[in-house]
C-alpha cells in the first residue's frame, strides 16, 4: 500500500489524473489544499481500484474537486476531508454499481448544473456517510441521493431529497431536505431524523409506498403543514414532533400507520 501526495507540482490536475490511473488496491491519495480541475474542464473518471482520497485539511472546503466519479463493480472507495462537485451536465457527481462500496467522512458532494441528474446514484451498491452533505445546487426538486437496490448508513448527514427503490436506509442524527420517498419494498430505519421540507412547497414531505417501511424514533418535521402519504405500506414512529394531531396524514386501509403508538387522523376521505 502506497501513499501519494498530490498538489505539490505545478500542474496538479495532471498529477491527480495520473495518480488515479497509477494507484493500486489499498493506495491512498492525499490532496493538498486547492481546487482540482476547472468548471470548464472537469474530470470524469471510473475508479477501478480500492482507493482512499484524503484532503490534508480538516476543512472540507479547502480541497475542491470539479469531478464526476464512477465506482467500478466490487470496488471500495473512501473520501475524507474534501468537496466534490460536478459543474457540467449529463453525469452524476458520484455513482456506484454492482457491489461497489463508498465511504465518506467530512465530505460535501454537490452539483452545479442545469440538468436534473441525481447528485449520487447507486445501483446494487452500499454507501456509508459520516458528517457528510449531499446537495443539488440551487435545484430543489432534483434528487440528491437515488438508491436502486442499494443501502446506506448515514450518521450526522444532510441529504437534499432522498429517493429509495428496493433499498434500505439506516439514518442517525441526520437531515433529509425537501423530500423523502420510499417505493417498492424499501425500508428506512432511523434514530433522530429531521425532515426539513420548508424550503420549497410540494405535495408531500414523506411518501411511503408499495410495501415499504418507515420506522424509527424521534422524527422532526419543520414544514408549517407537514404532509405524509402512506399507501400499501408501513409507518411506525415514536416521539414525533410536532405532535401527531398537527400532522396531515393520508393513508389507505391496507397500510399500518402508528404515530406515538396511536393511529393518527386520516385525511384521505376515501379511506
Amino acid at each position: 500500500m502506497n501513499k501519494f501526495i498530490v498538489g505539490n507540482q505545478q500542474n496538479k490536475d495532471d498529477q491527480l489524473a495520473q495518480t488515479i490511473v497509477d494507484a493500486q488496491d489499498g493506495d491512498t491519495i492525499e490532496l493538498m489544499p486547492g481546487t482540482y480541475f476547472s468548471k470548464e474542464s472537469p474530470l470524469i473518471c471510473t475508479i477501478g481500484r480500492n482507493v482512499t482520497f484524503i484532503g490534508q485539511s480538516t476543512n472540507k472546503d479547502d480541497i475542491k474537486l470539479n469531478s464526476s466519479f464512477t465506482i467500478g463493480a466490487g470496488k471500495t472507495v473512501i473520501f475524507k476531508n474534501l468537496t466534490i462537485t460536478f459543474p457540467a451536465d449529463s453525469e452524476n457527481t458520484l455513482s456506484a454499481y454492482d457491489g461497489a462500496k463508498v465511504y465518506t467522512n467530512n465530505v460535501c458532494i454537490n452539483r452545479e448544473t442545469k440538468d436534473n441528474w441525481d447528485t449520487i446514484y447507486g445501483q446494487n451498491a452500499t454507501f456509508s456517510f459520516k458528517d457528510t452533505m449531499i446537495l443539488t445546487g440551487k435545484k430543489t426538486k432534483t434528487i440528491g441521493l437515488s438508491l436502486d437496490q442499494s443501502q446506506i448508513f448515514a450518521d450526522n448527514t444532510s441529504i437534499q431529497f432522498l429517493f429509495q427503490r428496493k433499498s434500505q436506509a439506516y439514518l442517525k442524527n441526520s437531515i433529509v431536505i425537501n423530500e423523502l420517498k420510499l417505493r417498492q419494498h424499501s425500508e428506512t430505519h432511523f434514530n433522530n431524523l429531521t425532515l426539513a421540507s420548508y424550503i420549497v412547497p410540494h405535495k408531500k414531505d414523506l411518501t411511503v409506498h408499495s410495501s415499504s417501511t418507515f420506522q424509527g424514533q424521534t422524527l422532526i418535521l419543520t414544514s408549517p403543514k407537514p404532509q405524509i402519504r402512506v399507501h400499501k405500506a408501513k409507518f411506525e414512529v415514536t416521539n414525533v414532533q410536532p405532535e401527531p394531531n398537527k400532522l396531515h396524514f393520508k393513508f389507505d386501509k391496507s397500510s399500518i400507520v402508528r404515530a406515538d403508538s396511536k393511529k393518527p387522523n386520516n385525511e384521505d376521505k376515501e379511506n
